[in-house]
């Protein structure tokens, strides 16, 4: 398994560090005088701060907020610290999302734009309030690498309470998970520009024949002796599709965009591109 140390993660997402962030939070003034604004499709070369994520996410097609005059965003991470994401084959989830954290504080404040961390489980584990300022990113990082997840449990009640009430203005909300429960983003959905980075191990949704071992559950702590054989693993992969069809059903429902990352792929790599092809 490769790990990546603090320093590293650092040095890493700084020598990679993407241009402007995506998302935007528009005024309603036009710069020529106009008080209404245009949906259009995306056309090379343009600013991705004005990409409209749940236009984008209905029609299927990358939209565009056009006349719009452009202020300053508030991006906001979320890092939701259940039990599941203390595992990885390639590398540990929790160590990919510290990267993803990485990735997203140094892009904000390079573009001049506030950020803020909160790491919840059914409660608050830390909390940075909005800063530009590159301690507080490492801190961030520091904090989402080193946080205790054994144990955890998400409780969706909580995390919608603390996006509403807590992130008082409209901002473009992160929301990083391994997403293998249903969330609660409705409510969410309709105040934040919303996007779900999900963080897997290709062996979650795969698995392979592995025979009888014991097992301990990172976070009801239980453990169990389980079979990996041929027929259990083809259930089990039925089962975790249709669970993921559903939940991309959500997803697009809400109007939420979705990244997903896997443990064995380079956070800069896969959201880059896709930021770039937006």
């Amino acid at each position: 398994m490769q790990t990546l140390s603090y320093n590293t993660i650092i040095a890493r997402s700084k020598k990679h560090l993407f241009g402007e962030m995506v998302g935007s939070n528009p005024s309603s003034k036009e710069g020529d005088g106009y008080d209404f604004s245009q949906i259009r499709p995306y056309m090379y070369g343009d600013n991705v701060k004005r990409i409209d994520w749940k236009q984008s996410t209905k029609t299927g097609q990358i939209q565009l907020r056009s006349f719009f005059e452009e202020k300053e965003i508030t991006v906001y991470a979320l890092g939701l610290m259940s039990g599941s994401i203390y595992f990885g084959i390639d590398r540990m989830k929790q160590e990919v999302m510290a990267e993803v954290v990485a990735l997203l504080g140094f892009s904000a404040i390079k573009n001049s734009d506030f950020f803020s961390l909160a790491l919840l489980s059914d409660k608050l584990l830390y909390e940075r309030l909005l800063s530009k300022k590159e301690a507080m990113v490492r801190e961030a990082i520091y904090k989402t690498l080193q946080s205790p997840v054994i144990a955890q449990q998400l409780n969706w009640n909580f995390i919608q309470h603390y996006a509403l009430y807590r992130i008082k203005k409209p901002s473009l909300l992160f929301i990083l998970s391994d997403f293998f429960e249903m969330p609660i983003l409705d409510a969410i959905a309709k105040k934040h520009s919303v996007v779900v980075i999900k963080i897997r191990d290709h062996f979650e949704e795969k698995p392979t024949a592995l025979g009888s071992f014991y097992i301990k559950d990172p976070t009801s702590l239980r453990e169990e002796k389980v079979m990996l054989d041929a027929a259990i693993i083809k259930a089990y992969r039925v089962r975790q599709e249709q669970f993921d069809q559903h939940l991309q059903g959500y997803f697009k429902k809400q109007g939420i965009a979705q990244i997903s990352l896997y443990t064995n792929e380079d956070p800069y790599i896969k959201l880059s591109s896709i930021l770039r092809e937006m």
